[in-house]
């Protein structure tokens, strides 16, 4: 399968979640602590890269898109979401505290305590997977 990642990146990864220290990784490697933390940040980087490519992408293909304000109470999102996906027969695979949590994990920069400080984009999938743009 194809990937943004090298061969040398994928390995780097596996053995820093294994709990590898760059220095060990780089003995085993045959090579440099420096280059290891170099290939290691060059693969965060792609992640992150990859992350926000599937974000660009999923706001393509979303049929449904909610804009929430500015000034919404954020504890009325979980609601919205669920009334604008039951109108278009799309199953919401998330309890409204589920919701709630991804929503505070997905734009914490959007939001200040209980208030949409910024507004931002829930784009709701056809498997009713929730994707945000901030």
């Amino acid at each position: 399968m194809d990937s943004f990642l090298t061969e040398t990146q994928i390995k780097v990864l596996e053995l820093r979640k294994k709990g590898l220290t760059q220095d060990k990784i780089a003995d085993q490697l045959n090579t440099s602590r420096a280059n290891i933390s170099m290939i290691e940040k060059r693969a965060r980087e792609n992640v992150e890269k990859a992350k926000e490519t599937l974000k660009i992408y999923n706001n393509i293909i979303a049929p449904l898109k909610l804009i929430i304000p500015e000034g919404t109470d954020v504890l009325d999102i979980p609601k919205q979401i669920l009334e604008v996906s039951d109108v278009n027969d799309i199953i919401i695979p998330y309890a409204q505290l589920e919701m709630l949590e991804l929503i505070h994990k997905s734009v914490p920069e959007c939001l200040q305590n209980r208030v949409v400080k910024k507004s931002f984009t829930i784009n709701i999938l056809e498997n009713g997977e929730l994707s945000f743009m901030g």
